[in-house]
């Protein structure tokens, strides 16, 4: 799960669903159907998918609702059966294993013979076949370049260098009780560096954070304009921000866990064919 770094070089895996992924996949008409997906991804992400999908499958609409990862599960958990959405796709794997072993999950055969089975030691898909790795996913750290510039801050290379006094007021992070990602990067740094050394960085950290965003994209939004200098997040995040002409960077500190995004069929769903 734990996965050592050079700085500056990517390492994000993207793999598509297996509905858009499988070789010689062939759509289906649908007569006015709804496909829904709760989902704590972004809409520039699942918007590409929506499209996708609703192009191979003429009649069908993709409905998305975005919410953060404890509401979607919420949400899957609290929906009455047979009114509940057809898709839970997220980055944190603990989220499925909560919604698997309260069997809200349906087992369904969406394994992809080309992706290999593990990665390091940790299975890229359920051996039970409730949920399958969509993505890989890393956490660290990124920044905006002329935000940087105009305060004179150090670039970071190591979650221990977000501790240090210079950035206190310049960092932001959103809140692990709601973000299934911040949680993972919490436990990260905590599994990496040990509880007592791993806490005190956690802390430390906290106390130099100018916000702790309610969702994950608030921090990757907030860098993006320049309103907060630098962002604990998701790889996704801050790769596609630059790719996208963003004046920012992306750093994976030496230690962090590589883990896949998951998708997964929910139990006593609204259309589960289309699902």
């Amino acid at each position: 799960m734990f996965s050592k770094f050079r700085n500056g070089r990517s390492h994000r895996l993207m793999w598509l669903c297996a509905s858009l992924a499988t070789p010689g996949f062939v759509g289906t008409a649908y007569a006015q159907q709804t496909l829904s997906i709760v989902t704590s991804f972004p809409k520039d992400l699942t918007a590409v998918y929506k499209k996708a999908f609703e192009a191979k499958n003429p009649g069908a609409t993709v409905e998305i609702l975005s919410r953060g990862t404890s509401a979607a599960i919420a949400y899957a958990r609290e929906a009455p059966a047979g009114n509940k959405p057809d898709v839970f796709w997220a980055s944190a794997p603990d989220a499925f294993e909560v919604l698997s072993s309260e069997k809200l999950l349906q087992k369904f055969d969406g394994a992809n013979k080309n992706v290999p089975a593990r990665i390091g030691s940790y299975p890229i898909n359920d051996p039970q076949g409730y949920y399958y790795g969509q993505a890989l996913a890393g956490y660290g750290i990124m920044w905006n370049t002329r935000y940087m510039k105009a305060n004179k801050l150090p670039e970071p290379r190591e979650w221990a260098d977000l501790v240090k006094p210079v950035y206190f007021g310049h960092v932001a992070i959103s809140s692990p009780s709601r973000s299934g990602t911040t949680h993972l990067t919490v436990e990260t740094i905590l599994q990496g560096e040990g509880w007592s050394k791993g806490w005190n960085q956690i802390l430390a950290i906290g106390g130099n954070c100018a916000a702790i965003t309610e969702r994950s994209f608030g921090v990757p939004d907030g860098v993006n304009n320049g309103q907060y200098g630098l962002g604990i997040v998701i790889d996704f995040f801050g790769l596609s921000a630059k790719a996208s002409g963003f004046p920012v960077e992306f750093v994976y500190p030496s230690v962090t866990a590589i883990v896949p995004a998951n998708i997964g069929l929910i139990a006593n769903a609204r259309n589960a064919e289309l699902g």
